[in-house]
């Protein structure tokens, strides 16, 4: 069995000389944004810190994150500006395993996609049957991340489906796809995803198209790549 190195029961922060910064305060931010975001002072993340933290007289503080990405901006006890750290990712989050569903969008391979253009509108009956929608900020998002599922074209027709944006005014536009005209049924994976900017949650969904004729389309999901 190996050993691992031990976490900092304390944070503690200093100037370049070795001097804490006594009575120095802690925002935290999340990541590439100015809203405030709670961090806690207990494992069950029942008790969320001031924000600012005041440091103790050594400088001293005790953070636990939830799966999330930060952005710190430390300032001394006269407000004075000390350093801006952005992309503090917890290690729940930054420790998510590669390969594995982050979030399940689903899919009913027993109800035909007969629509050649994508339904147009952001409500739940213009995306793909059986599918769920995923709400999140991409700041909380760390990793290259991929769509991924099982597709049929019925006789051979493209079926396609696509992950969309329903939160910033272009629900019918694909930021990425996956396709395939097997009429026996195979996976597909996208290429890397590209998110709306970090700073605000948004809601992703899929909806999906067939070349003519019909098709299928399950077992759609998140995937990380790395």
């Amino acid at each position: 069995m190996s050993g691992t190195l031990s976490p900092l029961a304390w944070q503690t922060f200093v100037d370049a000389t070795g001097v804490p910064y006594s009575g120095g305060k802690l925002y935290t931010y999340t990541a590439g944004t100015s809203t405030l975001a709670t961090t806690y002072s207990d494992v069950s993340l029942a008790t969320p810190n001031a924000n600012p933290i005041i440091l103790d007289a050594a400088g001293r503080c005790v953070i636990f994150l939830a799966a999330a990405s930060y952005k710190y901006v430390l300032y001394d006890s006269n407000d004075v500006l000390i350093k801006t750290q952005d992309n503090v990712a917890s290690v729940g989050l930054s420790s998510a395993t590669i390969g594995a569903a982050i979030s399940v969008f689903g899919g009913d391979e027993n109800v035909p996609i007969t629509a050649t253009t994508y339904p147009s509108g952001t409500t739940w009956d213009t995306c793909a049957a059986g599918t769920s929608w995923l709400s999140i900020d991409s700041a909380n998002l760390v990793g290259t991340f991929a769509l991924e599922g099982m597709m049929q074209g019925v006789s051979g027709v493209t079926v396609t489906a696509a992950l969309v944006n329903l939160t910033d005014g272009a629900p019918n536009t694909p930021i990425v796809t996956i396709a395939s005209s097997s009429s026996t049924g195979e996976r597909q994976v996208s290429g890397a995803i590209t998110f709306a900017a970090a700073g605000a949650s948004k809601t992703y969904a899929i909806k999906s198209i067939v070349s003519s004729g019909s098709g299928m389309i399950w077992n759609l999901f998140l995937k990380r790549l790395s």
